[in-house]
């Protein structure tokens, strides 16, 4: 039989265990909190990042088609055929058909490079700014794609129309797998 103050001395080692394993797993959870939350603050920034630059590209598209439909542009001289990309002076414009949208692998997660698209300043030598060292952007350019929804020239009254545009903008975060997909209908 242990006398009073054995007994005594595991009763504290026993509580003192006790306490020192519930001071660990505190800490241990606050630390599991304090991780879950950084990380929900950078899917935010990178969300961020990849809003910020499809927006870039969106009003990139908008900057191409205005300066191709101001000049006699061989850009909007013809269009590619309905379900097909046009190429050279063409590329990156689109016409609607039956099957997905061109932009459609971009919804699966395909690379970017997959569609027919442009990089921003492709064709208007518009640039992302240059960030000093330190601070969070975009690390991969953004792309859109033009797709002309209706009909292309036709005369309303004597002038000349132009068709309505879906402008589908892709960016990525710095993390690529975060990535935004915008649209917006324009028409010059």
């Amino acid at each position: 039989m242990l006398s009073r103050r054995a007994q005594e001395g595991i009763a504290v080692l026993a509580f003192v265990t006790t306490m020192l394993v519930l001071t660990a797993s505190v800490c241990a959870a606050a630390m599991h909190f304090l991780h879950a939350g950084r990380q929900l603050a950078g899917l935010q920034l990178d969300r961020e990042i990849a809003f910020r630059a499809a927006e870039a590209a969106l009003l990139d598209a908008e900057a191409d088609l205005l300066a191709a439909a101001a000049s006699p542009h061989a850009r909007l001289a013809s269009w590619p055929g309905a379900g097909h990309c046009g190429d050279e002076a063409q590329r990156g414009i689109c016409r609607t058909g039956t099957g997905q949208p061109a932009w459609w692998p971009w919804i699966e997660g395909s690379p970017a490079e997959r569609v027919p698209a442009l990089s921003i300043g492709a064709l208007t030598g518009v640039r992302l700014p240059d960030l000093p060292e330190g601070v969070a952007g975009a690390t991969h350019p953004p792309r859109y794609l033009i797709e002309v929804l209706d009909h292309p020239l036709h005369t309303l009254a004597g002038a000349a129309q132009w068709p309505r545009f879906r402008i589908t903008a892709f960016g990525l975060g710095r993390d690529p797998s975060v990535r935004v997909l915008l649209q917006a209908e324009f028409q010059p």
